[in-house]
């Protein structure tokens, strides 16, 4: 399981004060403990304040203490550019969030990613919002790889999001994610990726749904999440079902968390 550090996220208030007062330190710090709780991107949203400022500000202040791959997150391609053209080194590494089908998106943030070639984050959306089931969802992903694919583009690097709706909404909303998770891999075949939060909005115990939630989709194949890797419930879930669902040879990651003392109850 890939996991992109979702901390550095100008939503969450504190985060947003640390960039609004270029807290240097307060950063770097969020940064580096990420990397060492085992994040292997790490998710840079300036989306609440001077975006593309803030974006250019943040991309050099993480990279000045780590190499670890970043994952430029926004609605904005201006923004995506900036980060892009910020970024030290291979700009191939850098994982874009996101593209989907909405007629903006597609003009000018997939350009970017067919520039630098680098991984991206397909949101399955248009112009019309998100459609309401798995048959649609899917029917979104089949033209976004349609479109990448006449472009050349390396499907290996692609990661679609079915974009998991509230559980408190709908009974239905889980089970529909999972439905497409599976179809993806089976008809599709390319990765697939969800952030956490989204399931388990309006109901108590928000931790809990997103650890289960977590679980199911692993074991739908789910390839990445975006997540708080500090939260070590949640890694133990990783590292745990990554051992159960055969992805960890002879248990050697799970031994060596168990040995650092990492494996949380």
């Amino acid at each position: 399981m890939l996991i992109i550090g979702e901390k550095l996220n100008s939503s969450i208030p504190s985060v947003r004060q640390f960039i609004n007062d270029k807290n240097t330190a307060a950063i770097q710090d969020l940064a580096l403990r990420q990397v060492a709780a085992g994040a292997d991107y790490l998710d840079l949203n300036t989306a609440q304040g001077d975006e593309v400022v803030n974006m250019e500000w943040l991309v050099t202040t993480v990279q000045e203490v780590t190499d670890q791959p970043l994952c430029i997150d926004s609605t904005s391609a201006v923004v995506i550019k900036k980060g892009l053209e910020t970024v030290k080194g291979d700009k191939s590494r850098v994982l874009v969030n996101s593209i989907s089908l909405e007629k903006n998106r597609l003009d000018e943030v997939l350009p970017l990613v067919l520039e630098y070639q680098c991984p991206v984050i397909a949101l399955t959306l248009d112009d019309n919002g998100i459609p309401k089931t798995a048959e649609e969802r899917m029917a979104l992903s089949e033209r976004l790889v349609e479109i990448l694919m006449k472009q050349n583009y390396d499907l290996a690097q692609l990661y679609i999001d079915p974009l998991v709706l509230p559980q408190a909404v709908s009974h239905n909303n889980a089970t529909m994610f999972f439905q497409c998770l599976k179809d993806i891999k089976r008809l599709l075949k390319v990765k697939t990726v969800s952030g956490l939060s989204n399931i388990s909005f309006n109901t108590p115990k928000r931790k809990i749904v997103n650890r289960h939630f977590l679980t199911l989709c692993m074991a739908f194949d789910m390839d990445a999440a975006i997540l708080d890797p500090l939260d070590r419930k949640i890694m133990t879930s990783v590292i745990t079902n990554d051992f159960l669902l055969g992805k960890d040879r002879f248990g050697k990651k799970f031994l060596k968390a168990f040995r650092g003392e990492l494996l949380e109850e």
